[in-house]
């Protein structure tokens, strides 16, 4: 397991137009540089590669669900996936551990049974802080500076979680104190972009604290911890995702965009797609049964799922309809109840797909419109 990517403040202000494909563009270069883009192939729904494919990596929010309701095409995606003998994966930027994952997939209409695990880029993030000053934070492939970077993070933080998605994320356990002003901090910890959790050494007394905060509101304590040069621990480094009826929501991701564009900012920690940490993870649960051509990821975010996958070396599925679908001149689905079976949405124009998968370095082997089988 390799230790998740670490922005430095000798990158320049042009590289990091995106923070978390600055992360990894080397490895992504390299693999858009093995690939055609005459490959692409677009395809309706992924009943095809269920012949060859027997590992199926699915990210959430734009492919299973829309963050409150499920798409009915991707239950029945996943339900026939399941009984085609594949064994499913869901590999999340999701804040929250890997536990609430399945809990909250259930009651949508997706069977616990059909998957055969979960890894959150906030399950990684809660064992790495767990395990900071216990000697080696993972496997033994990460190096001695990145051990040294989890000893040396302190105890004091100040949190960024979220307030109405699920509330607070919870830190009991991590030896953490949070505080509300980055001048008493040792470091940031980026949850979520409702919220500044409370000042506390327990969930308790932090959740008797918690502030809704405003994006401007953040900016503002980022800035002041810039100047300190604090580094920034980010649990989910999606810039935005689905939400349902709210159209596109701001994630961690955009945090770390802007803090790596101040004068002065500290190390900023990506803990999910697109670095491998995330994936080794969880190719590590498939065990040796099941060789990297037979597993697929399937994702709506090119910058992450995609080039994750690339970085991975493991082909991918591109949802168009998902947080590119105004880009590629798609209309964005509203609502779950929108996509349906999937017929209904018209797929975009390919070398529309293909420009975009340029622009963010990537190369998704497949594109359907909406995960459906």
């Amino acid at each position: 397991m390799r230790a998740a990517s670490r922005v430095t403040p000798a990158c320049t202000t042009a590289a990091l137009a995106s923070v978390s494909s600055t992360a990894t563009t080397a490895t992504r270069v390299s693999v858009a540089m093995a690939a055609s883009a005459g490959d692409l192939e677009m395809i309706p729904g992924v009943r095809r590669l269920a012949e060859t494919k027997r590992v199926w990596l699915l990210d959430q929010f734009g492919v299973l669900h829309d963050g409150v309701t499920a798409y009915p095409g991707a239950v029945d995606a996943a339900r026939r996936l399941h009984e085609s003998g594949a064994r499913l994966y869901v590999i999340s930027n999701s804040s929250r551990r890997s536990t609430n994952t399945l809990q909250k997939l259930a009651p949508m209409g997706f069977d616990p049974s059909w998957f055969s695990g979960v890894v959150t880029s906030g399950e990684v993030t809660h064992q790495m802080l767990a395990s900071r000053g216990k000697g080696s934070t993972g496997d033994g492939g990460e190096s001695d500076s990145d051990d040294e970077f989890w000893a040396s993070l302190g105890k004091k933080c100040v949190h960024f979680t979220w307030s109405s998605r699920g509330g607070a994320i919870p830190l009991d356990g991590l030896d953490l104190e949070t505080v509300t002003d980055p001048e008493e901090a040792d470091f940031l910890l980026a949850h979520g972009t409702e919220a500044v959790n409370g000042a506390g050494t327990d969930d308790e007394q932090r959740a008797a604290g918690c502030t809704n905060t405003s994006l401007e509101d953040m900016r503002e304590v980022l800035e002041r911890a810039a100047a300190r040069n604090l580094p920034l621990v980010v649990a989910n480094p999606d810039v935005v995702t689905v939400g349902g009826d709210a159209g596109l929501l701001p994630m961690p991701g955009t945090l770390a965009r802007w803090y790596a564009e101040m004068t002065n900012h500290g190390a900023v920690r990506l803990m999910g797609k697109p670095d491998r940490v995330i994936y080794d993870r969880v190719l590590e649960m498939t065990g040796s049964e099941a060789s990297p051509e037979e597993a697929i990821a399937v994702g709506d975010s090119l910058e992450h799922d995609v080039a994750g996958a690339n970085g991975a070396g493991v082909e991918s599925v591109f949802v168009c309809g998902g947080i590119h679908a105004e880009e590629l001149g798609m209309r964005r689905v509203a609502s779950a109840a929108e996509v349906g079976d999937g017929s209904g949405i018209a797929p975009p124009d390919r070398e529309k797909v293909l420009e975009a998968a340029e622009e963010h370095d990537c190369e998704p082997d497949y594109a359907v419109p909406v995960f459906v089988w």
